[in-house]
């Protein structure tokens, strides 16, 4: 179940309950805001930003100059040359690669929020489900109670008519059914608690005690648009493709040093001392990095057109969702209230019980009330997980409070 996906992953090391487990919330947002924060798999991300903080640095470090020195004897004749060598970046190669340090750097920082984002959708889907187990139970908790006085009161009866019978039997076997779901909503509820425990250190009256008046947790709000975060992590891959470009360009160029030479030469009679430059480089016979070049230029060229492919597609997704989610928020308006729903129930559960109507419509309005507040809860998530796709495409999500 995706919902405690993210809550589950590497448990073992989790969290060491104490200074790491969050304070008792005074609000969703309390929730929200510290697992945002606190989440593993957030402090895992935040690790590999502080381990690649000085990458640009450590990548686009030149390198130290070579000293080389030779000395030849024959005899009493010597020979001594000294060279001091400093390799030169005329390609641009320290530039390319410090560029492509700073980046991964903004990578990491953006893999970063991305994973914030990740919590706040698992945390937001959790409360909402937790909200409607919730409902459910209540629903489902009136129906048992309410089909356990109808059995009551015919079991209490001196003898049974056939029809009766039949109806004890189907309002048992009804009442069984209901019991399995409130069993089953039970057993949901404590794989939500768990990943709030798990990950903030939350205990279930803590959870209860922010969740109880509490209903729909999202409402979509205009705001100030952003590029969304997978965009702008395709934006760095994009850049980062180029730096590559910018890299396989300077190969060519690797290897050229320069520094001055002196040479000590000493015959039998005769000493002189030469001064000068010493200047290598390679000379590009056999290849000159064609095909690295042609490799990362067409690296370059796709991620730039995933970039203006995903970006447009965005766009349109973004006033997709504004307006499905109007849609549905209309459509859900129209839905019975809760208090209608309830009050329906016990009018036709006081007609059933004068003997003004039949077992089977009675049966059908407990049906029908249960399967009318399933289909609220789940308009409600929809329009929850448009929500969220609306505000992960806005670059907000991590922004959003209840």
């Amino acid at each position: 179940m995706k919902s405690i996906f993210l809550g589950l992953v590497l448990l073992s090391p989790i969290i060491a309950y104490g200074q790491d487990a969050c304070p008792a919330p005074l609000s969703l947002n309390d929730i929200l805001d510290c697992l945002k924060e606190r989440h593993q798999l957030v402090r895992l991300k935040d690790l590999e930003v502080k381990s690649s903080a000085d990458l640009d640095k450590a990548m686009g470090q030149r390198p130290n100059p070579i000293l080389d020195v030779q000395t030849v004897h024959a005899g009493n004749a010597r020979q001594t040359q000294i060279i001091l060598a400093q390799e030169l970046d005329l390609g641009g190669k320290l530039k390319a690669l410090q560029s492509k340090g700073s980046l991964i750097h903004k990578m990491k920082q953006t893999e970063l929020s991305i994973s914030k984002e990740e919590v706040v959708e698992e945390v937001l889907l959790n409360i909402h489900h937790f909200i409607h187990l919730n409902e459910n139970l209540r629903v489902n908790r009136e129906v048992y109670k309410s089909l356990g006085m109808v059995i009551s009161a015919l079991k209490k009866r001196p003898a049974l008519t056939p029809e009766q019978e039949a109806s004890l039997l189907n309002f048992k076997l009804q009442q069984a059914e209901v019991n399995n779901i409130i069993t089953l909503i039970l057993d949901q509820e404590e794989e939500i608690l768990l990943f709030f425990n798990v990950n903030g250190g939350y205990k279930k009256e803590e959870i209860l005690g922010v969740m109880e008046d509490h209903h729909h947790p999202l409402e979509i709000r205009k705001i100030n648009e952003k590029l969304s975060l997978n965009l702008e992590r395709l934006g760095l891959e994009t850049k980062m493709a180029e730096k590559e470009l910018d890299f396989q360009k300077s190969v060519p160029w690797e290897g050229i040093s320069i520094g001055p030479m002196f040479m000590d030469d000493k015959m039998e009679s005769i000493s002189e001392k030469l001064y000068g430059v010493a200047f290598t480089m390679p000379i590009p016979v056999w290849q000159t990095n064609k095909a690295g070049k042609a490799i990362a230029s067409i690296a370059y060229s796709n991620t730039n057109t995933q970039y203006s492919l995903f970006k447009k597609r965005e766009d349109l997704q973004k006033d997709s969702f504004l307006s499905r989610i109007e849609g549905l928020q209309d459509n859900l308006t129209k839905l019975p209230t809760e208090d209608e729903l309830l009050k329906t129930h016990h009018r036709i559960e006081k007609l059933y019980t004068k003997g003004l109507i039949t077992p089977t419509a009675f049966l059908d309005s407990h049906r029908i009330w249960r399967d009318t507040i399933a289909s609220k809860l789940e308009m409600q998530e929809r329009i929850l997980k448009l929500s969220i796709e609306y505000y992960r495409l806005t670059g907000t999500l991590s922004e959003v409070h209840l």
